[in-house]
């Protein structure tokens, strides 16, 4: 004979497995489909969707905060800062009025609490409070795109950084801690090359340490480690610290580094191309690239586009009218720099049609019972959150491409159609918002679109 209260037990352990198990099963629908059909609460799918692709799956950038999830587990200025984070990262995906409104009033209290917890020396040296700086600054980045250069743009990630430095370097040690450096680090970076300034020292030092421990040393650590440089040059360059000829002396030298890491990459990272011989709309110069994933496909776009901007630099430097140039090798210079943006955007060019082509190149993407029956006959299908961020971060490169005058005059045009059947197929709102300044014809700096975009907060 089983006791009633033993029964009563099981049936309420059965109860709740199932119940965990139906909410499961409604959060991977929220992650796929968003928000606007579920009863969820819009905190608890916000949450779910930043881990599922922030923490444990898409992405897994920030893998640091997987014992965070549970809120319990969490001091109140970090869940907030994940709360805040979190709805805003749903509002992009959902384009939830509701969720970003939300969001707002979680950041402000998330900053209340985190200004609370600074004062506390204890408090503020914990790798919790750290964490919350950079999730505050990851929310600035979500939500406020067009004001790069507004001191809430990068105050949380020099928030985060002076709580390196008061703690101590030395007292991160373990992966955790290590990679907690490594997001700062690159957080800071891009922050410095969206807003034309240097790179501390300091941030220089923190990637050394960290790099060294981690033993990072793939093609994307190690670009990111030029960027460092990239930051500066561009820094001094627009800031009127160099002059025309120097300008073009280190755009170039800086150039041939990016191209010496292009040539030295190891197999895993090598892409292969493939020749067509017939017409398609979604493939630009009769061939594409195929690629490992999404993060070999992006390093290798960062670094090209990056090159594209050095030689554009080269023949703005020509072209200006006051331009104090010497005039030795000045035409080969100008065909050398026209002929590097040509190669490096059709090569942005040829590495779309892996994401985007769902009837060719990318059939491979769509879920099985699809790609064999609707791919073909060119019917509606879906696209799960990891396709539509595999098209988000071909949009900046695209730019970069469609907008150089280096470019070939047949290239802008595929550009702009490639970037409408994102916005249409894809649903990706900023495809569309992008398009419309290529179509205009305004020569928008990349690095407002780049803000524009989100930054990292959607691609690093």
């Amino acid at each position: 004979m089983v006791c009633t209260g033993y029964r009563d037990t099981q049936q309420l352990r059965v109860r709740n497995e199932s119940q965990d198990v139906r909410e499961k099963v409604l959060l991977r629908k929220a992650a796929y489909s968003g928000p606007s059909s579920l009863a969820l609460s819009l905190k608890l799918q916000a949450r779910y969707v930043f881990f599922t692709y922030y923490v444990t799956g898409f992405s897994k950038t920030w893998d640091f905060l997987k014992p965070f999830y549970n809120p319990t587990h969490s001091p109140e200025h970090l869940k907030l800062s994940i709360d805040a984070v979190s709805l805003a990262y749903l509002s992009h995906r959902a384009y939830s009025n509701a969720a970003l409104s939300t969001a707002k009033e979680k950041y402000v209290s998330a900053l209340h609490m985190t200004n609370k917890a600074l004062q506390s020396p204890e408090v503020a040296v914990k790798e919790s409070t750290l964490i919350a700086s950079l999730l505050l600054d990851l929310f600035e980045k979500f939500t406020n795109g067009k004001s790069r250069h507004s001191e809430s743009w990068k105050s949380h990630v020099k928030g985060a950084l002076a709580l390196v430095r008061l703690r101590d370097l030395k007292q991160f040690q373990d992966p955790f801690a290590l990679r907690l450096l490594v997001r700062l680090s690159t957080n800071f970076l891009i922050s410095s090359v969206a807003t034309d300034t240097r790179v501390p020292d300091e941030v220089g030092a923190l990637r050394a340490y960290a790099g060294e421990r981690l033993n990072a040393g793939d093609p994307k650590w190690r670009l990111t480690n030029l960027m460092v440089h990239y930051a500066n040059l561009r820094s001094d360059i627009r800031n009127g610290h160099l002059s025309s000829d120097d300008c073009i002396r280190m755009s170039m030298d800086f150039h041939a580094k990016l191209q010496a890491l292009a040539l030295n990459v190891p197999a895993s990272w090598q892409y292969k191309t493939t020749a067509v011989n017939h017409d398609s709309e979604m493939i630009y110069d009769h061939r594409f690239e195929s690629y490992a994933d999404r993060h070999v496909t992006q390093t290798w776009n960062i670094s090209r586009l990056i090159r594209i901007l050095l030689n554009e630099y080269v023949l703005e430097c020509y072209l200006e009218p006051a331009a104090d140039v010497t005039a030795n090798g000045c035409s080969l210079l100008m065909s050398t720099a026209s002929h590097n943006i040509e190669t490096l955007a059709c090569e942005i060019c040829a590495s779309v049609p892996q994401y985007v082509d769902c009837l060719g190149a990318a059939r491979s993407k769509l879920p099985i019972s699809e790609s064999a029956t609707t791919a073909f006959s060119g019917a509606g299908h879906l696209h799960s959150p990891s396709q539509k961020l595999d098209c988000y971060t071909l949009i900046f490169p695209l730019y970069v491409a469609g907008r150089s005058r280096g470019s070939p005059s047949t290239l802008k045009p595929w550009v702009i159609k490639q970037l409408h059947h994102m916005g249409s197929h894809f649903g990706i709102r900023n495809a569309e918002l992008i398009c419309q300044i290529l179509e205009k014809g305004v020569d928008v700096n990349p690095w407002v679109v780049y803000a524009m975009l989100g930054s990292y907060a959607f691609a690093a």
